[in-house]
């Protein structure tokens, strides 16, 4: 999440992926650096948080975020 806030710090659109345990820690991240909106999508189980994914998983949670992250960024 601090490196979707920093990215947007440097006006550069940013949409950071979240393993769901982490949203609340996310969202307080956004709120501390002063950005409460900042933009995050959430990654489900089975994909475990540690984020210590194959190739396979790693195209597989591509492929269930791509669209979340895509209307995030373009949204006006």
């Amino acid at each position: 999440m601090r490196d979707a806030v920093e990215l947007e710090w440097a006006g550069i659109p940013a949409v950071a992926i979240i393993h769901e345990t982490m949203a609340g820690t996310a969202e307080a991240m956004a709120q501390v650096s002063g950005m409460p909106d900042a933009a995050f999508t959430t990654v489900h189980y089975p994909h475990v948080p540690l984020a210590g994914w194959s190739e396979e998983e790693v195209g597989q949670v591509a492929k269930e975020v791509v669209e979340a992250v895509r209307r995030k960024l373009t949204q006006a």
